[in-house]
């Protein structure tokens, strides 16, 4: 597993090599992203993203929005990202259950 230089390890950060670098969204395609809601407060990136993987191997995994409730995860190949949102909707994670759906681009 790919750990962020300089980083401990234990942050509740954003996302994989979240740190002080930037978001890794934007290098992925949409197809490859899935948007994931519901998600329990004092939850991980970390445990969601051992989570996500029952889809398939996750390339980013980053908890976003102002409550932390909502997140972002990226999958290698779009057939994955399929297979999340199939699979993994309305599946139990922690005390919530998730909402898996299709990433879409916000409008300016």
């Amino acid at each position: 597993m790919w750990v962020p230089a300089g980083g401990k390890g234990k942050s509740k950060g954003k996302g994989k090599g979240k740190g002080k670098g930037k978001s890794q969204l934007k290098k992925f395609k949409d197809e490859q992203k899935v948007w994931i809601g519901g998600i329990a407060e004092g939850t991980t990136w970390k445990e969601l993203e051992e989570h996500m993987k029952a889809a398939g191997k996750t390339k980013w995994v980053e908890i976003i929005g102002k409550d932390k409730n909502t997140a972002c995860c990226a999958y290698a190949t779009s057939d994955e990202a399929s297979n999340a949102i199939a699979t993994l909707n309305g599946s139990v994670l922690g005390s919530g259950a998730l909402e898996v759906d299709v990433w879409t681009k916000k409008e300016k």
